[in-house]
């Protein structure tokens, strides 16, 4: 009876390893990170930047060209504006959300019911998105491949942190990992760079595949260290906060000492900072 009673418990502790094994081995098959294309544009620390998306770029002619990287819109500005915007030696990535719903983009009707989750609180007309979804994923590739028809230097895929909120799909870290770097490599497989858009959460399963990270509000939120690994292994952290609040979208200046709070922040030391109104449209100030 002890002899049976020691098999027993040896098959159960063989059968607990062999199923970590095969969990280990699904997560590095899932999150492995191709190689980079050789001419893939990698921006450093401390780059410039404006981030712009209320509304499309007008005239290239006139935007500030201290400011070397645009972080605009991929479906309300043309290829011909893009090009613009690079023949001044800028660069330009292109914005679109990769975890939500919006009932107002022209490629809408291409989702699928059953992959909508809960609204987007605060964000009318949106909805999380079941990022692990083949047909999600699928039109996120065709999103990918109307930012290289648009020759977009780079991608910013939006609201991939559905797993800190109440998505109404269950939707995970795990999850989340899995989708940025699924998005990673089908970027870089196009020759796009690409950013971890806040997600600090899970940093550290994809900075390596990332090329930087576009944050918002972490002197805000004092998370600015959880994004210092970027700056560490020399990728810019493009960071932006939004004084003003929610509610005000102007073009007055904020206070020297809101300014000095934020652009003297220890924490976001090498960050390419800047300020913004909620709605991103041409008001900035930068540190």
């Amino acid at each position: 009876m002890l002899r049976f009673a020691l098999f027993l418990v040896a098959i159960l502790g063989y059968l607990q390893v062999t199923s970590s094994l095969a969990i280990e081995s699904r997560g590095t098959t899932t999150r492995s990170c191709a190689a980079r294309p050789s001419g893939l544009w990698k921006p450093s620390p401390g780059t410039t930047w404006d981030y712009q998306l209320s509304h499309p770029i007008t005239s290239a002619s006139s935007l500030n060209t201290s400011l070397k990287v645009w972080d605009v819109d991929v479906f309300d500005n043309n290829a011909t504006t893009i090009q613009a915007i690079q023949s001044l030696g800028l660069k330009v990535i292109c914005y679109f959300s990769a975890g939500s719903y919006e009932d107002w983009r022209p490629d809408a009707s291409s989702f699928d019911a059953a992959d909508l989750g809960s609204d987007l609180d605060g964000w009318p007309g949106e909805r999380w998105l079941n990022v692990s979804s083949p047909a999600v994923r699928t039109i996120m590739d065709a999103r990918l491949d109307l930012a290289v028809r648009k020759g977009c230097d780079g991608v910013d895929p939006d609201n991939i942190d559905g797993y800190e909120n109440d998505n109404g799909l269950n939707l995970t870290q795990d999850d989340a990992v899995d989708f940025v770097l699924y998005l990673a490599n089908q970027a870089h497989s196009r020759n796009l760079s690409v950013g971890l858009k806040n997600g600090g959460a899970i940093l550290p399963d994809v900075i390596d595949c990332m090329d930087w990270s576009v944050n918002e509000q972490c002197v805000e939120y004092n998370e600015c260290d959880v994004y210092a690994p970027f700056i560490k292994q020399n990728k810019p952290v493009f960071h932006v906060e939004y004084p003003k609040g929610d509610d005000v979208n102007n073009n007055d200046d904020v206070s020297e000492s809101t300014k000095e709070y934020i652009c003297g922040d220890a924490s976001a030391s090498g960050f390419s900072t800047i300020l913004k109104n909620i709605d991103l449209d041409s008001w900035i100030e930068t540190c």
